[in-house]
């Protein structure tokens, strides 16, 4: 396959959760509303995550990187993360690479991860980067998301689960847990019961966010409102686990976008 059909596809990928669409339901300014004064970290953050394409349509790089820096919420900062991760499409690899690999605000940084993926799969030594100590996290993850995108030909649900929990760098074992999010919904199904379980005890971060990721895909799925969400996330405000309370959170986020 062609490289540039190659970060086609992963941008693509990376699309389908950074674009939600205000829909009929919440406006843009009932969105703001909640990011801005919401308690509850997570339905904040949903409602900034429904915010991203609006702003990236409407906010200048500048304006949105300083939103991401300083905003006084979480949902600011992410709906300000989220949409500079669309607008960093257009910036080249070294662009990104100063970005991710600098010291700037951590969702600043973080915006950069995933349009820098879709360089980073056309290098050779993407496990090696993914365990550099020299780089600062992003970069790390960046190509960990990259070596686990070019190497899915080989992967089974038993290797990935291995390699979410030891692994030659956090980063590495958190993006084999994404890889492995995505057997659980497709050759190795687990209920939602027990991808509840694994997102909430999950015995590593890895576990716990292929158990968080493959559950959050079954809740947008169902047939929860907004409202129900909105009271599983107040019943659960600070417990379980920081994966399985995302799980619930881009969930939501798709209920603000429809």
């Amino acid at each position: 396959m062609k490289l540039s059909v190659l970060r086609a596809l992963v941008v693509m990928m990376c699309a389908v959760v950074l674009i939600p669409i205000i829909g009929l339901g919440y406006s843009t300014a009932d969105l703001e509303a909640i990011a801005s004064n919401e308690l509850i970290p997570e339905i904040s953050a949903a409602a900034g995550m429904a915010l991203a394409s609006t702003y990236a349509s409407t906010m200048t790089v500048a304006a949105l990187e300083d939103l991401a820096a300083n905003g006084r919420t979480i949902g600011l900062r992410t709906a300000a993360s989220d949409a500079l991760s669309i607008l960093y499409r257009t910036k080249t690899e070294d662009e990104l690479m100063a970005i991710a690999g600098g010291t700037g605000a951590a969702m600043v940084r973080a915006a950069a991860v995933d349009p820098l993926v879709a360089f980073l799969i056309s290098k050779d030594n993407l496990k090696a980067m993914a365990a550099d100590a020299t780089v600062t996290h992003e970069v790390r993850l960046a190509a960990a998301k990259a070596y686990y995108f070019m190497t899915r030909g080989s992967q089974t649900a038993a290797s990935l689960e291995t390699e979410a929990v030891t692994n030659d760098s956090d980063e590495l074992a958190y993006a084999a847990g994404e890889a492995l999010a995505g057997f659980y919904l497709s050759f190795n199904p687990k209920t939602q019961a027990e991808l509840e379980t694994l997102a909430i005890s999950g015995g590593s971060e890895g576990l716990r966010v292929a158990g968080g990721l493959a559950l959050s895909t079954l809740l947008i799925k169902s047939d929860l409102t907004a409202e129900a969400i909105e009271s599983t996330l107040l019943s659960i405000a600070g417990t379980k686990s920081a994966e399985y309370r995302n799980a619930y959170e881009v969930a939501l986020a798709n209920r603000y976008g429809m």
